[in-house]
């Protein structure tokens, strides 16, 4: 095949070709088909899924430093409700969100995490679960660990019926596993009761049904009516005065999205090393066996929904997380209001005042240097001994 630059009034000349099938052009035809397979093959390489395309991590990304399985044997940790916390070492941190999933901010909480390679927990409502499933099975293809926050954010502690007590412990597991599937291993038996509010009863419960209370040591105060400066100034501020610890946030808040980039780097930039946290597989299923199914009709109905949906679109669900989300743009089911509580739910300290329907924007924050002396947190009590803890695994240390 021989090509010919003609000459046009265009920018580019125009090439026409007509067929050589002499032995020199057999060959040039064999280089170009050649040239072209390499150029294809490459080009598909490029084109890999975002799930594999985003293992690299950067040079100067935080990153996670170590995995830590936590074991049901242990007992509750975080010192603000139980006086003890898990077995870090100075300068360790663990990142915890709670109340999601919602699919615009906590797909933007997702992104920043994705950018700096670090992992997290995610304590889930079950009700949200039920309206946005897609967004809780892209947090744990991610590699995040799954936790729940109950059905609909009742405070336990202020509820007297043993009934709603049970229905909303269990009903945010079950909703969970309606959509991962009992034997995904994002799943566990963590759970974080609402408003941090528990007592020796709802403690006793949670520990027969094998769930592992998780409380905190930093509490952000992104749910408060101040700017995310203020935020991300009590976080940097109260993890100095405790030296690490598990950190409280939440992906539903447009504050939370506007500081986490430059929190992370935060992190990066005074040493702190983020933990990610495991449970044990076998706890996770003596868990699940111990579920009580929800007695309440409008969450039955609810589960009943969600289980129907999942059993008839998993046949199709794509296999690679970053192709088509199962449920188109993640809408929530049409369910009647107050479909998902059986009494009213006491009201918010302080309501989300941001409007739905704006596109989450991220924005960068003033570095915030830390105040002499620290201050803002208090440790009541020291850790518990490391035993039976196990370090699962450990990233080299940074450069």
């Amino acid at each position: 095949m021989r090509g010919t630059a003609v000459r046009h009034s265009g920018v580019y000349p125009r090439l026409t070709f007509s067929w050589d099938y002499t032995e020199g052009g057999r060959q040039g035809w064999r280089g170009l088909f050649v040239r072209c397979f390499k150029l294809l093959l490459l080009a598909g390489l490029s084109w890999a899924s975002p799930a594999a395309a985003g293992t690299a991590c950067r040079p100067d990304a935080l990153g996670t430093a170590r995995t830590l399985e936590v074991p049901f044997a242990q007992g509750p940790v975080g010192r603000a409700s139980y006086g003890r916390t898990l077995p870090l070492a100075p300068g360790e941190v663990v990142l915890t969100f709670d109340d999601g999933p919602l699919p615009r901010r906590t797909a933007a909480v997702l992104d920043a995490l994705r950018a700096e390679c670090v992992k997290a927990t995610f304590f889930v409502i079950g009700s949200m679960v039920a309206q946005f499933p897609d967004t809780l099975r892209r947090t744990a293809a991610e590699g995040h660990t799954i936790a729940t926050h109950t059905w609909s954010h009742r405070y336990l502690d202020r509820v007297r019926s043993a009934a709603v007590r049970r229905d909303q412990i269990n009903g945010g597991l079950e909703a969970a596993r309606a959509v991962l599937t009992g034997d995904a291993p994002a799943l566990s038996p963590f759970f974080r009761f609402p408003g941090l509010g528990h007592s020796p009863a709802l403690d006793g419960y949670a520990a027969a049904q094998r769930l592992l209370p998780f409380s905190i040591d930093v509490d952000g105060d992104d749910w408060k009516r101040i700017t995310p400066a203020a935020v991300l100034a009590r976080v940097l501020k109260r993890l100095h005065a405790a030296g690490g610890g598990i950190i409280l946030l939440h992906d539903i808040q447009p504050r939370t999205v506007a500081i986490l980039p430059e929190l992370l780097r935060q992190l990066k930039a005074r040493g702190y090393r983020v933990v990610h946290v495991v449970p044990a597989r076998a706890d996770t299923q003596a868990a699940l066996a111990r579920l009580d199914a929800p007695q309440a009709r409008p969450i039955r109905l609810a589960l009943d929904r969600l289980g129907t949906r999942m059993g008839r679109l998993a046949a199709r669900a794509p296999a690679d997380p970053g192709e088509r989300p199962l449920f188109a743009g993640d809408a929530p089911l049409l369910l009647r209001a107050g479909l998902f509580e059986d009494a009213p739910a006491p009201p918010r300290p302080v309501p989300d005042q941001s409007r739905a329907g704006e596109t989450a924007r991220i924005v960068r924050v003033a570095a915030v240097s830390p105040p002499p002396g620290g201050g803002g947190f208090s440790v009541v009590a020291a850790a518990p001994a490391a035993a039976g803890f196990r370090s699962v695994a450990e990233a080299p240390p940074a450069r």
